[in-house]
């Protein structure tokens, strides 16, 4: 199974309200319906997303606290983007060299 990681940008441009959007809006619209019709594929993001995604729809394009807080349960809560199912993964800033299986301490 392949996964699609959807960065901040996606989650902002899909759930923005602002008009100049529109156009980035419309091609994740699209994005999504086409990730609908796949089978093997599973859609995924990282808080780290969903906490920019929060700041820049409450401060930039000016979403009401409580809209925003609803669209963020849904992600968190709910594991949902429309009507497509998303994992909340992990990510680090930092880069490892070893594999996860490794036994360096």
């Amino acid at each position: 199974m392949k996964r699609i990681y959807l960065d901040s940008n996606v989650l902002i441009a899909y759930h923005s309200l602002d008009k100049a959007e529109e156009t980035k809006k419309k091609m994740v619209e699209d994005a999504l319906g086409v990730f609908a019709e796949l089978k093997d594929i599973q859609l995924c993001t990282s808080m780290w997303a969903v906490t920019e995604m929060v700041n820049i729809l409450v401060s930039s394009k000016k979403i009401d606290r409580g809209t925003v807080a609803e669209i963020e349960s849904q992600l968190v809560s709910e594991k949902r983007l429309k009507d497509l199912k998303i994992q909340i993964i992990e990510v680090s800033p930092q880069k490892t060299t070893t594999s996860p299986n490794s036994s360096i301490t």
